[in-house]
């Protein structure tokens, strides 16, 4: 789904400006605000779904998220656009509680209007109460127009932070979930569910062929296990032919099988981003993983983000640096596609992954 994010003065990112489609890359410093970008879809679809105060309490409450180097009256402000949908927020406290200023516009049609402090919003030409809620939120249950807005932002998912730990302790609680949850703790479950299931067999069969791909010499299937209403796993490896249980497998193993699940979770339309996808990981299974990625999104029409500093796979965007997002410290507005800071013909000469190594983009200012 082609949409494009906009942001000021939110944590590190004090102008972003950003439209990426397919597989892309986000690279940069640390402390550059990766993660916080490909953070901030996923905080406003809480916001949508839960409501403005609980998704910014969980991150430290409206003050901290301020961006420090900016004067306190230079608000926070988000702008999502999709088609012909734009929704602008200005998130704002106070003692009453949670009332942003909020304006939703479809092409030229002024769908929802509130202002800073108001107990009531316009809402397709009525005045509704809305209080602490989004008045945004409360018109996408409503207002059908809306549905490509609630569903890039509520669909949206940033992985990484797994609990691998847990799942090699203990598995999945068994349930009916068919999508793999931000932390893949449920990735067992959803696994046997597709395999079950034949309209999503398609997902379950990723994920087991991916598996081969990048350890042709270890993976073979997987077998499950339910005990007290826990699913278990176990793997079944080469060339011995002999099963393993799944606590027993490499982190490595546990990562590609969680990013994988990751991916084969989408539906067309759908933006996921994955932070570090490379944690762990051989080369082999790396660029293995970028590929399987790319061949799902343009299949399904899907995009995909991977925050890095992997020179393995930021290497795999050689022929198409269009696609390489670079938080770059001396630009104004983040990111910037790296055909934008270097010409191509400059590019051909060398392994990305080098230059980047070598600070040549996306570098501290002190360097």
């Amino acid at each position: 789904m082609a949409y494009r994010l906009r942001v000021q003065n939110y944590r590190a990112l004090r102008h972003v400006d950003w439209s990426p489609t397919g597989v892309c890359a986000l690279v940069g410093p640390n402390a550059s605000g990766k993660t916080t970008l490909l953070d901030v879809p996923a905080i406003l679809g809480d916001a949508l779904s839960r409501g403005l105060a609980r998704a910014f309490e969980e991150h430290g409450g409206l003050d901290a998220l301020h961006t420090m180097a900016v004067p306190d009256e230079d608000p926070i402000e988000f702008d999502v656009s999709v088609g012909e949908l734009h929704w602008r927020l200005i998130p704002s406290e106070s003692t009453a509680g949670f009332r942003p200023w909020e304006r939703v516009m479809n092409g030229g049609e002024l769908v929802v209007s509130r202002e800073r402090g108001a107990d009531d919003a316009l809402i397709a030409g009525k005045m509704e109460p809305v209080r602490d809620r989004l008045a945004t939120g409360v018109a996408v249950e409503s207002i059908d127009a809306l549905a490509p807005l609630a569903h890039l932002l509520t669909r949206y998912r940033l992985y990484g932070q797994y609990e691998i730990t847990e799942l090699r302790r203990r598995g999945s609680n068994e349930s009916t979930e068919r999508r793999l949850d931000r932390r893949g703790s449920n990735v067992f479950s959803v696994l046997r569910n597709w395999r079950d299931r034949r309209a999503d067999k398609h997902r379950f069969d990723l994920v087991l062929d991916g598996l081969r791909a990048v350890f042709p010499d270890f993976f073979e299937d997987l077998e499950f296990s339910k005990a007290a209403q826990i699913v278990g796993a176990e793997l079944r490896i080469r060339p011995y032919d002999k099963l393993l249980s799944a606590g027993l497998a490499p982190d490595g193993w546990f990562v590609a099988l969680l990013h994988l699940a990751a991916v084969a979770s989408m539906d067309p339309g759908d933006v996921i981003a994955i932070d570090e996808p490379e944690n762990a990981l051989h080369p082999h299974a790396i660029r293995g993983l970028l590929e399987l990625m790319r061949d799902w999104s343009q299949r399904h029409g899907v995009s995909i983000l991977l925050a890095t500093h992997s020179p393995v796979l930021i290497d795999a965007f050689r022929e198409c640096p269009e696609q390489l997002y670079v938080m770059e410290p001396s630009h104004p507005v983040l990111p910037v596609a790296l055909s934008e800071l270097r010409e191509r013909s400059w590019l051909n000469h060398f392994a990305l992954g080098d230059l980047y190594a070598h600070d040549e983009f996306g570098a501290p200012h002190s360097r």
